[in-house]
């Protein structure tokens, strides 16, 4: 068997053995709704680039370049460890938490934020090529946009069945047999 035969063949097991681990990861707990954090594929994608990014700058910026031919390759790889830490940290910083009045969570850039059930202005559900996108908008400003069949967001889907039937958001401790609007 030749070398190249042998380094596809490598190649493809461990491509295997990736996508064996990663369906087996799963990002959510089945006890209930939990800080959700983004899908370990972006994570795997932030890794994959910063490791090819770096190994093209550590052979980019060591061998000798007396002719400058090797400045596109340099730029290269910094742009390519720029961008797998830019995965990295959009990991990171995400989460979605549903509670049972309100959902907090924090975006890509790392702006946290938390909206009271009983505050939201706008519940809307679009579909686009295929894919559902929910946006929920509080009076007092922060928006959140997600794919509600991505996260588990069940409490904030139960107080939008409440909003349905009654007309209004249920106030704080009303889905779960509180008294009402509680102070925090």
């Amino acid at each position: 068997m030749s070398a190249v035969v042998v380094k596809i063949l490598l190649v493809v097991a461990v491509l295997i053995l990736v996508a064996a681990a990663v369906s087996r990861m799963r990002g959510r707990r089945s006890v209930g709704p939990v800080r959700q954090r983004m899908p370990v594929f972006v994570l795997l994608v932030g890794i994959l680039f910063v490791a090819v990014g770096g190994l093209m700058a550590l052979s980019s910026f060591t061998a000798d370049d007396t002719a400058g031919l090797l400045w596109p390759m340099r730029i290269a790889a910094v742009a390519i460890v720029l961008g797998g830490a830019a995965f990295l940290l959009m990991y990171r910083n995400f989460y979605v938490e549903p509670r049972a009045d309100e959902i907090a969570f924090r975006t890509v850039w790392g702006r946290e934020g938390v909206i009271a059930y009983a505050d939201i202005t706008e519940f809307v559900v679009r579909a686009s090529g295929g894919r559902f996108r929910l946006t929920v908008r509080a009076a007092s400003g922060p928006r959140l946009r997600l794919n509600p069949r991505m996260y588990d967001v069940s409490p904030l889907l139960r107080a939008n069945e409440f909003r349905q039937h009654n007309g209004r958001w249920p106030l704080r401790g009303e889905l779960h047999g509180g008294t009402g609007a509680v102070p925090r």
